[in-house]
């Protein structure tokens, strides 16, 4: 009896290594499509598409004012590269398949961002922000490919032990 529980247990491990494998290899292959700050990446017709194919009422004016607004109440007092990295944060997330596929659906998911729950989105956004998300569209992407980030003297999640980390800008972490 024990020679077969041992055999099972074995296979169990086995399959959890082979899908953990397979997960880093899909999560590099997304991550991939983005190049990291400081070099300039041109949106292909994909990127533009998500832009220009809103919903009904909606347009590429109405996407960026929902990432200046994020990046504005997400951010205050960052520094812009920090700004421009959540602006990557939000358009890295339109490229994984965790995530929805419009800027509208990643930003209202429920419980993604913390400015949105609080409200805090709706206030006036800064100026500042407007560039950065300007810049993050264009393909500047500070966080290195990151889908969440966290500033951990305001965050204590459980899960954040689970992410690999890629960069601190300013207070906040960029994580994979």
């Amino acid at each position: 009896m024990s020679v077969k529980v041992g055999r099972f247990i074995i296979v169990i491990c086995v399959l959890v290594a082979v899908v953990t494998i397979l997960w880093h290899v899909r999560l590099t292959e997304v991550s991939g499509k983005r190049q990291v700050y400081g070099q300039i990446r041109l949106p292909n017709t994909a990127d533009i598409t998500k832009f220009e194919t809103a919903q009904p009422g909606q347009s590429y004016n109405y996407d960026l004012e929902l990432m200046a607004r994020v990046i504005s109440a997400e951010s205050k007092g960052e520094p812009y590269i920090g700004q421009v990295a959540v602006g990557a944060v939000i358009l890295n997330r339109l490229d994984h398949p965790h995530f929805p596929n419009t800027i509208s659906g990643v930003i209202f998911e429920p419980d993604a961002f913390t400015a949105v729950s609080t409200g805090h989105v709706w206030g006036s956004p800064e100026s500042s922000s407007y560039r950065a998300a300007q810049d993050a569209i264009s393909g500047w992407d500070p966080s290195g490919g990151a889908i969440y980030y966290y500033n951990p003297a305001k965050a204590t999640n459980w899960w954040v032990a689970t992410r690999s980390y890629i960069v601190q800008i300013g207070k906040h972490i960029f994580l994979r």
